[in-house]
């Protein structure tokens, strides 16, 4: 019972500096939707064709991957003193190089 105990923990503290890029997909899909939606209610209301769509689009693409590049960066710092920019409690996890 205590090694299964061990192995869900190390499990654990193993993805958790992952959690924010799994996140990301949604923030990327939900924010590029909001924006597209956005710029069609503009081209509604300014009778434009789909300029405001793709303006909203390039800004949610450009947003999203720009966060993105953020997370990874975050990541691949280096661990100073074993610290771990996503893990709990700032401790590195043993399995994350």
């Amino acid at each position: 019972m205590r090694k299964e105990g061990k192995i869900i923990q190390s499990v654990s503290d193993t993805s958790r500096p992952l959690i924010p890029l799994l996140t990301w997909g949604t923030q990327f899909a939900l924010t590029l939707g909001i924006l597209a939606w956005l710029g069609h209610w503009l081209d509604q209301e300014l009778n434009t064709k789909v300029l405001f769509v793709l303006i909203g689009i390039f800004i949610g693409l450009f947003g999203g991957f720009y966060r993105l590049f953020q997370i990874i960066n975050k990541l691949q710092k280096p661990v100073n003193k074993g610290h771990h920019p996503y893990a709990k409690n700032g401790k590195k996890p043993d399995d994350i190089n």
